[in-house]
């Protein structure tokens, strides 16, 4: 069965994380942990939205395996009013279909329990802000993933 997102998925693509945004001089961070990380669903989790100098992106973004084991990871956006993007394993951002089979895995390695998504310096200056930004990972039964809004700096 192929599997397409809805657009309401897309601009949701819940992610279950705890993630911040930093700008040019300060490094990303993960949030506190003292508060539980965030799980990934198939139906989608929706994550905490962010703020992010355009030029200089920098998203860290943890969350709870709940026991799943990752056969491949997935980061993908939408600006808004622009067609959708994903994060090759090499740090590109190219267009996506927005078909989950066309999915390019970005290997990021779970941690024990836990999956970081990480990436820094993408320049999204030509991009229409808000950004959907998706975090996903693919399991035996299908794909988690969550979402989070960026905006701007002014």
């Amino acid at each position: 069965m192929v599997s397409e997102l809805s657009r309401r998925a897309m601009i949701a693509f819940p992610l279950s994380i705890l993630m911040s945004g930093a700008g040019r001089a300060a490094p990303s961070q993960i949030m506190s942990c003292t508060a539980p990380l965030p799980r990934l669903s198939y139906a989608g989790t929706e994550l905490a939205p962010v703020v992010v100098d355009r030029a200089n992106v920098d998203i860290s973004v943890a969350v709870d395996l709940a026991g799943d084991h990752p056969r491949a990871t997935y980061i993908t956006a939408r600006p808004r009013g622009m067609p959708a993007l994903q994060r090759t394993a090499g740090g590109a951002w190219v267009a996506w279909d927005q078909r989950t089979q066309s999915l390019i895995d970005n290997r990021f390695a779970p941690s024990g329990p836990h999956l970081v998504f990480a990436f820094s310096g993408a320049n999204f200056s030509r991009q229409s802000f808000p950004v959907t930004l998706s975090v996903a990972y693919r399991t035996l039964a299908g794909v988690k993933f969550g979402a989070l809004t960026m905006t701007s700096k002014a």
